[in-house]
């Protein structure tokens, strides 16, 4: 009688004899252990029960030999021999550790990319195509909203200017015609007018409708074409001309920082975020301060070659220009950062730029002939054909305010025509024109953004980014150089104040027949900005913040030389000392260029230092 057994292995019937019941034979097809069992007829016939050490020997033994090692890799899934994560079936690199799958080292490529902490630089030059392409498919809505901002906060910003030209022109034909009317007592000679009363008891001069009547007095003035500069509506349009060139700056840094950012995060789209009308305009004076801030130790070149000829301090000044558009991919990647204070200043600039030549030019090309052609275009016509262009302009104005005149309703010649016809149709021109133009622009600008964003992936190793401030170690000069550019912002406004005051009590001392009304007023200007400006600076050390708003926004603050915060009184010492070291042409504050401890000679007088912030509780 054969019994039928299967193997497990090959799952092959082998035909054994009974006798061979319940033990093991070999399988004649893969060689392996199978074990016969015994049929359910003869089971109880068995007499013999083997002992319990041998029946777990055999036990022990049947599972071993029944084991197949080949059956134990899973083929249903592939895991890297580097960190033993699952991968896909068609890997060739796993994507947590980078190690060939089929070799179980790293490429050349990912060698790079661990010693470099990013990718290997010479893919940038082809990555930021397809990349670059594909974010501008996904957000053409930002080209298209990019375009309609920058032609907006343009044209507002044009129109502010015609409507500053229009008020200026008017304002200042009516004074004129004012000081015309009576030649004998009022004279003007370069930027002063002056009235002279005469001495007759009871004399009086009428001028822009206000009566003088000291008798024998002379009031300076200023002349009719200077006069309405220092008017309120001339202010109120240059506030605004300002206000809108800073929203079409604010956004395009804004974007810029944030495709930056997300790029460099590994980030596919843009975040929803707001327009931020205010954010914009703080990014806007980002826009325009830098370039003038970074070219601070050449600008002095502009201002000796325009004594002898402005054109020639124009073209010497759109050279100088050149150098932030240079280092601009470097810069960007610096305001992306926690502290940003080295995208401010010229010698690390020039270090990041000579270290990435290769892309920074390149990014520049770029930028020149996909970003500014059609903006260089569009300036170069208007330096060569500018007034016949404009002559133009102001014929077809002519003969449209002919025809609403005669068609729609007649408002007569003065501000009503302004209003309700020049202003809507200045504005509605300078949009469609500029919509044409930013919308060239737009687009290019989007892709560029992502391009430097696609820098600072590549090229972040070889760039001097701070990430960390160093907590309480004192500050060298180039970020305190740079805070005192910051806070001669604030002291130039500040200055602004005390002329605006200097004049007022110039008004005063003419008005009670002062002859040193004059030199009064320039003295009454500078002492009021001084102690203005000293206010400032002692204050804002004495206080809270221990810092200027130009040391707190680099991370930097005053404190004593046993890093305790110092008293007012202290403060204006220190105030006071930094006056004297101006005295010394600034050699003083260049101590703490060479000074081991970075102290200046305000410093050592006042026993005071400037430090990093560091992270405080």
């Amino acid at each position: 009688m054969t019994i039928k057994v299967r193997c497990k292995a090959c799952e092959t019937v082998l035909n054994v004899s009974d006798q061979a019941a319940g033990k093991v034979v070999k399988c004649k097809q893969c060689g392996e252990r199978v074990r016969v069992p015994v049929p359910k007829g003869d089971r109880a016939a068995s007499k013999t029960r083997p002992s319990e050490v041998e029946q777990a020997e055999s036990n022990s033994g049947d599972a071993l030999e029944s084991l197949d090692l080949r059956s134990m890799e899973d083929t249903k899934r592939k895991v890297c021999p580097g960190c033993a994560k699952p991968v896909d079936f068609d890997a060739v690199e796993c994507p947590k550790c980078g190690v060939t799958i089929a070799t179980g080292a790293l490429s050349e490529r990912q060698r790079i990319r661990y010693e470099r902490k990013g990718p290997p630089p010479e893919e940038f030059y082809k990555a930021i195509w397809s990349n670059g392409w594909k974010f501008l498919k996904k957000h053409w809505g930002y080209g298209v909203r990019t375009a309609m901002i920058w032609s907006m906060t343009l044209s507002m910003s044009l129109t502010c200017l015609y409507s500053l030209n229009y008020y200026v022109k008017a304002r200042t034909a009516e004074l004129q015609d004012s000081a015309k009317a009576d030649i004998t007592n009022i004279s003007i000679s370069g930027n002063v007018l002056k009235v002279i009363v005469p001495k007759e008891k009871g004399s009086k001069v009428v001028y822009d409708n206000t009566y003088y009547t000291a008798a024998g007095s002379t009031i300076v003035l200023r002349a009719p074409h200077v006069q309405p500069w220092f008017e309120p509506p001339s202010a109120f349009w240059i506030f605004l001309t300002v206000v809108f060139q800073l929203g079409f700056g604010g956004w395009a840094w804004t974007l810029a920082i944030t495709i930056t950012k997300l790029t460099m995060a590994g980030e596919k789209r843009i975040k929803r975020f707001p327009v931020d009308f205010f954010g914009n305009l703080t990014m806007g004076f980002r826009f325009y301060v830098w370039p003038a801030l970074l070219l601070t130790p050449f600008l002095w070149i502009s201002g000796v070659v325009g004594v002898f000829s402005p054109i020639a301090s124009g073209i010497v000044t759109g050279v100088l220009m050149l150098i932030p558009l240079l280092v601009l991919p470097a810069a960007v990647i610096h305001m992306t950062q926690n502290y940003q204070y080295r995208g401010w200043l010229l010698w690390w600039m020039a270090k990041d730029f000579f270290k990435t030549i290769g892309p920074s030019m390149y990014i520049f090309m770029l930028n020149i002939f996909m970003v500014f052609l059609v903006p260089l275009g569009v300036a170069i016509t208007m330096l060569v054909a500018g007034r016949q262009i404009i002559a133009s302009l102001m014929a077809r104005e002519a003969a449209f305010l002919l025809w609403a005149k005669a068609n729609i309703m007649d408002m007569g010649e003065g501000n009503f025509q302004f209003l309700f016809y020049q202003m809507p149709l200045v504005f509605t021109f300078c949009f469609l024109v500029f919509f044409i133009i930013c919308g060239l622009m737009s687009f290019p600008a989007v892709f560029m953004m992502r391009v430097v964003g696609l820098y600072g992936v590549y090229f972040k190793p070889d760039l001097s980014l701070v990430n960390e401030f160093p907590d309480l170690e004192s500050a060298g000069f180039g970020p305190r150089f740079l805070a005192f550019q910051i806070d001669m912002i604030i002291v130039s406004m500040l200055t602004c104040v005390g002329a605006f005051i200097g004049t007022l009590f110039g008004l005063l001392f003419t008005f009670y027949g002062w002859s040193a009304a004059g030199v009064l007023q320039v003295i009454v200007q500078i002492g009021v900005s001084l102690l203005l400006s000293g206010f400032y600076f002692a204050s804002m050390e004495a206080g809270a913040s221990r810092a200027t708003l130009g040391k707190a926004s680099i991370g930097l603050m005053a404190l004593r030389d046993d890093n305790k915060p110092m008293a007012r009184q202290q403060a204006f010492s220190r105030t006071a000392s930094a006056f004297v070291t101006y005295l010394t042409l600034n050699i003083g504050f260049l101590m703490c260029f060479f000074r081991a401890d970075k102290k200046a000679l305000h410093d050592l007088m006042s026993k005071s230092k400037v430090v990093w912030r560091g992270e405080e509780n």
